[in-house]
């Protein structure tokens, strides 16, 4: 993948990416994110639903940063635990 995947192929892969930024020569860099989540017990529970909900999963994390002539120079990808709550449930 380094060294031989261009621009083009990996959008058609993985389509726009969530985020581009630019390092300080110039290089583009692309971030996708993918957010497998579901909902946490208590958000089924209508009335506890009303003062806010949770949910958990995996987020992944794909980070390509491209050289001059848009090929891969390098790339990461990571995997976290993700947790989100709102209302109440966000202490």
């Amino acid at each position: 993948m380094e060294g031989e995947t261009i621009k083009s192929e990996v959008r058609s892969i993985f389509g726009s990416p969530s985020e581009t930024n630019f390092t300080d020569g110039g290089l583009e860099i692309w971030k996708y994110e993918l957010t497998d989540a579901s909902a946490g017990a208590v958000s089924y529970i209508t009335i506890f639903n009303l003062f806010g909900s949770s949910a958990s999963g995996i987020k992944k994390q794909l980070v390509v940063l491209f050289d001059n002539e848009g090929v891969i120079k390098r790339y990461s990808m990571s995997e976290s635990d993700h947790e989100v709550k709102t209302g109440f449930f966000n202490n």
